[in-house]
Parts: C-alpha cells; structure tokens; sequence
C-alpha cells in the first residue's frame, strides 16, 4: 500500500496484505536512491524495485562499500550481507559495478544456476570482458547464497569457496564451459 500511495506510476499489481522486507538502496554520500520490496511469502511479484528518479543508480551497499579493497557483486542485496565488503545490482547483471567501482577490484558472484540462458550468456561476456568471476564448484547445488546459508552452509565456508573458486581469463573460460549446462 505505501508503494501505491507514493509511487501511484509504478505499474505492478500488488496485493494490500502482501507483507514485504523493504530493501533500502543509498550511493556513496548516503542519499536514498532505490528501494526493494521482497515479498515474504508466495507472491506473483516476489521483487519490485523502485527507483527514487529515473537516472538514480540500482546498486545496494554502495554507502558502506570500501572501494580500496575486494569488492564482491551479488544479485540479491540479501546475498551480499553474507560477504565482507559487497554490493548487489538487483539483477544478473552484475558487470553494472564497474561503473561505480574499480574493475580491478570486483568479484562478480552471479547465483548458481548453469541452466539459465540468461545467466550463462551474462557470466560470458563477464569473461570475455575479463572480469574476475566466481564459478561455483559442482557440490553446491543451491541457487543462491541466502539458499546456502539456509541449507546450514556457513558464511565462512561461503566466503573460502568463493575465493578459491573466482577465475579469470582462459582459466575462466575453461571453468565455465564445464560448470554451464546449457
């Protein structure tokens, strides 16, 4: 209902009793930019995502982020709570970051899901680009990290297996084309 009050143009369907986690999105200065309702239960509509002006940036955790140092790139702001130092794009397509932070510095950490075209040929051209890029080993089986974290995979564990699995280049190319099921 707030949504709709404030925001009357935003165009979804939402129910009035459909009990969402607001996701404050802020640049670097700490100014709102952005807002993400996640719904909490089965919802037609599980994200909506508002931006505040239509030039406002999408990216989460830009107000806490230490651009001196690695930076890892989730989807999900959800996901990016678990990593030290990490923002979300709040969708797949996390190569976004380099406008914002230091390619040098990403780790992009796109969800597990070799099946998905879209995510395949996203993470691709991540490569192509030469950005460094995680590939999650075949004994994770969860689409995400809140998945991970729900099926009793700790934060650390999390953390180790991203680290030793963030390639780049041929190796990432080599990584991938094993890792992708499409």
């Amino acid at each position: 209902k707030f949504v709709d009050e404030i925001f009357p143009e935003h165009g979804k369907e939402l129910k009035e009793d459909d009990p969402r986690l607001v996701i404050p999105f802020y640049d670097a200065d700490g100014t709102l930019l952005a807002f993400q309702g996640r719904a909490l239960r089965d919802s037609k509509i599980r994200y909506i995502t508002i931006k505040l002006a239509e030039e406002s940036i999408k990216i989460f955790g830009l107000n806490t982020v230490n651009k001196e140092e690695k930076v890892y790139v989730t989807e999900g702001p959800i996901d990016s709570l678990f990593l030290p130092n990490a923002v979300a794009t709040a969708d797949a397509n996390l190569r976004n970051a380099v406008n914002y932070i230091p390619k040098d510095k990403l780790v992009l950490v796109f969800d597990n899901e070799p099946r998905n075209k879209d995510i395949c040929k996203i993470m691709d051209k991540a490569i192509e680009e030469h950005f460094q890029i995680c590939i999650w080993p075949e004994m994770m089986k969860e689409k995400d990290i809140n998945e991970m974290i729900l099926a009793g995979v700790s934060r650390e564990e999390i953390i180790e297996t991203i680290n030793t699995n963030t390639f780049s280049g041929i190796e990432a190319e080599l990584k991938f084309s094993t890792w992708k099921k499409i």
